[in-house]
């Protein structure tokens, strides 16, 4: 009776959301470390998802989506995680980018299912030079005998900013207040400024003027399922002719990445062919194994996912003006840009905290070392000789693992019912073949003794058998199992540079980002930042958003002697 509850409330929660979610109009405004990149740079992107009709952050959504534009349609895609509103990732400029100036656009599925959805307020307008190749973006890009200006961009609200002067390859502070009588979520950039300027785009407090003069919704896509809780993955059959398609009602999907399970989902699949894996959020780009359970041998289909994003309309993309002046400038970016990715930099960034998804209560694992043990030639042989929660039986034919569950008075028993038996965290449904793996590749089995449900389907049990690789070394799966590139949510991360070391040889263009401080009313802190190797002037901007929805925004100079 307990467990029917727990389903029918689980079933009950879209609903419950999808009726708070009506009301909801949601609006993506995106930060980034820069405005001005080269091919092949890192681009920083901190994240605020509003409610419009409030102005105050959503806690709805939980994924943004966003999209790179150049005047001919989308050439880079990621995906942020939300929580609370607030989230961080970046994105990798592809070093074959052309020339010119490009669009962010950012955006949830709950705000693009609002019908006349404009997806450019709060849009992000960045120049990309490509210092590697000549090839511009169609019709982008114009000559100019003199360096255009930078313009003009007002502060916002209170917030206060200072620093002082630095020398070169030190540690310097950066004093930030909070005179307000609200908290503020804001994101910091320090970044070189070698004059050239950047394009013109709305800000943060042109979002904030946009939210208040968006025109009355009209009405809502009722086809969108609102991302609650994390990205909803959708998938459909290939491989199979469509008379015979309504065979494969009914049967369970799933979807799993190599890793400790976190990854692990499954669903049934409709008439049509089609399903939905309602996720958590899934981080970091994953091969993911897509597998339909039960096909007969002359049912060979495979899964295929639906992207998510939608190649939304950028709207006229101001072109880039070149000026020759520039070389020198764009000589150092480039220079910057390569030696990170020569030298491999991530000890400059922090991991910040994440929504992490947790499908097994490690309290409940027996964990059995191998190397402690005497080393069998099979698997089965492990099984039988010293794990007493696991036993190898024959069902219709087949040998099956099964695993040792308390019932409710205590007491161990084998049930009828299958186990979940993962590699790495990726189901093999056919035992057999988790049978013949060479059990030296295997570094321990994690044994966790209850039922556990995954969608709407239960297992009895489940036994993970993880590698030393934990990469599913020299496993042969069923013809059915599929595996893809995934693009999952970018981890949160600060680049932070606090693992700069004397043999760098640092020459950074954006040296300090942090994606989400938050300051208390009255508070104040002082950031340590790491200057480069060479000296010039550096802008330090923070902007963000008060506890209601006003914008706050500083901006002050940094020299570096």
């Amino acid at each position: 009776m307990k467990k029917f509850l727990i389903v029918l409330l689980a079933l009950s929660l879209p609903l419950l959301s999808l009726q708070g979610a009506e009301r909801l109009r949601e609006r993506v405004y995106l930060s980034t470390d820069r405005d001005v990149y080269v091919a092949g740079d890192a681009v920083w992107l901190s994240a605020w998802c509003v409610d419009a009709g409030t102005g105050r952050l959503s806690s709805f959504s939980k994924t943004a989506y966003v999209e790179v534009h150049s005047p001919t349609g989308m050439v880079q895609t990621a995906k942020i995680a939300l929580d609370g509103g607030r989230g961080a990732g970046r994105l990798t400029l592809p070093t074959t980018l052309p020339t010119g100036n490009y669009r962010l656009l950012a955006y949830t599925q709950l705000g693009a299912s609002e019908e006349g959805f404009d997806a450019r307020t709060g849009v992000r307008t960045v120049s990309v030079f490509n210092i590697l190749s000549k090839e511009r973006t169609e019709g982008g890009v114009r000559l100019v005998s003199e360096a255009p200006r930078s313009p003009v961009i007002p502060t916002a609200g209170s917030l206060q900013l200072t620093t002082t002067d630095a020398t070169r390859s030190a540690a310097t502070g950066i004093y930030l207040s909070n005179p307000g009588t609200e908290p503020v979520s804001i994101s910091l950039s320090v970044r070189h400024d070698d004059g050239i300027p950047a394009p013109d785009g709305e800000h943060i407090a042109d979002f904030v003027r946009d939210l208040r003069t968006l025109p009355a919704a009209r009405g809502f896509d009722s086809g969108v399922i609102p991302e609650y809780e994390g990205e909803i993955i959708r998938a459909r059959v290939t491989g199979i002719e469509a008379a015979r398609m309504e065979t494969l009602s009914g049967k369970f999907a799933f979807i799993s990445s190599p890793g400790t399970g976190e990854n692990l989902y499954t669903e049934t699949i409709a008439p049509d062919g089609t399903t939905v894996f309602f996720t958590s959020n899934i981080y970091d780009d994953q091969e993911m194994f897509l597998e339909i359970e039960g096909l007969d041998r002359d049912q060979i289909c495979h899964l295929e996912l639906t992207s998510p994003f939608r190649d939304l309309p950028a709207g006229d993309i101001p072109s880039l003006p070149l000026y020759a002046g520039w070389k020198e400038a764009l000589e150092l970016r480039g220079l910057g840009m390569q030696l990170e990715k020569t030298f491999d930099a991530d000890t400059l960034y922090a991991e910040l905290p994440a929504r992490m998804h947790r499908i097994f209560d490690e309290r409940t694992c027996t964990r059995y070392l191998l190397d402690d043990y005497t080393r069998f030639p099979l698997i089965e042989e492990i099984c039988i000789e010293f794990i007493p929660e696991l036993r190898v039986r024959r069902v219709d034919g087949k040998r099956e693992i099964q695993v040792c569950i308390p019932d409710h008075l205590g007491n161990f028993y084998f049930p009828t019912g299958s186990a979940l038996v993962l590699l790495d965290g990726v189901p093999v449904l056919d035992h057999e073949r988790l049978l013949a793996y060479d059990p030296l590749l295997v570094q321990r089995i994690d044994i966790y003794t209850d039922d556990y449900f995954l969608g709407a389907r239960s297992f009895s049990g489940i036994a993970n058998f993880v590698t030393y690789k934990g990469t599913l070394p020299n496993m042969r799966f069923e013809d059915n199992v599929r595996v893809v590139d995934f693009q999952g949510c970018s981890l949160p991360l600060a680049y932070t540079c606090a693992g700069v070391d004397s043999e760098y040889p640092d020459y950074r263009q954006t040296i300090y980002w942090h994606p989400m401080l938050t300051l208390a009313p009255g508070e104040s802190v002082t950031v340590e930042c790491k200057t480069p190797a060479y000296s010039g002037r550096f802008e330090v901007v923070a902007e963000g958003l008060t506890e209601q929805g006003e914008a706050v925004s500083a901006r002050s100079t940094l020299n570096v002697r």
